[in-house]
């Protein structure tokens, strides 16, 4: 169990599989400093599982992660005061998304490191790990995004309907570098924000 109980033992599981994305989200499976070996082009998803062994022999670049398989009932508050709890200022860029008629997480989320170098001890912490809070059985299980990058990110959100909404349903950044690294910034809100049909 890691310190302040948010997280329990270890999960033998199977390398996770790749999560079907909206179109939207698809990015060229190189992006992001990925080093394809033959079985990668055997099976496209297999692009998507994170090995932090290749992200420590520089075989990977990428920085952007997906968190699966988070319980419902997490807020954005929550999921990152766990993640806060070992890796605070690694990241600047931090997104739960909101099912906004039930008000709960559709049950993943998406960080980007600062430094490539970060993600292979933030595995260690959560990566097929059970959740303790709310007695869920649920498994968090990581995964590279499709979306690579804090400013492709940006690129991606800045113009959606999210930009409408609450502020605590929106996506987040922080400072990623300079005296106030891992501080929050702003949300650069784009000039064409769609709005959310109803």
């Amino acid at each position: 169990a890691s310190k302040g109980g948010l997280l329990l033992k270890k999960v033998a599981m199977s390398p996770p599989a790749a999560v079907m994305m909206p179109m939207a989200m698809a990015a060229p499976p190189c992006a992001g400093g990925l080093v394809m070996g033959k079985e990668d082009r055997k099976d496209p998803k297999m692009h998507l599982v994170l090995d932090p062994d290749r992200v420590a022999l520089g075989m990977d670049r990428r920085t952007t992660l997906m968190i699966r398989n988070i319980p419902n009932k997490y807020s954005q508050k929550m999921l990152l005061a766990a993640v806060d709890e070992h890796h605070r200022g690694t990241y600047d860029f931090f997104y739960l998304p909101i099912d906004f008629k039930n008000k709960c997480n559709v049950g993943y989320a998406f960080i980007n490191f600062i430094d490539v170098a970060a993600i292979p001890s933030f595995a260690r912490t959560f990566d097929r790990h059970k959740w303790e809070r709310f007695n869920s059985d649920k498994v968090c299980e990581l995964t590279y995004a499709r979306i690579q990058g804090k400013s492709a990110l940006i690129s991606h959100f800045q113009n959606s309907s999210l930009m409408a909404e609450d502020r605590k349903c929106r996506p987040l950044i922080f400072h990623s570098d300079g005296p106030m690294v891992g501080m929050p910034e702003p949300f650069p809100v784009g000039p064409n924000v769609r709005r959310r049909e109803q």
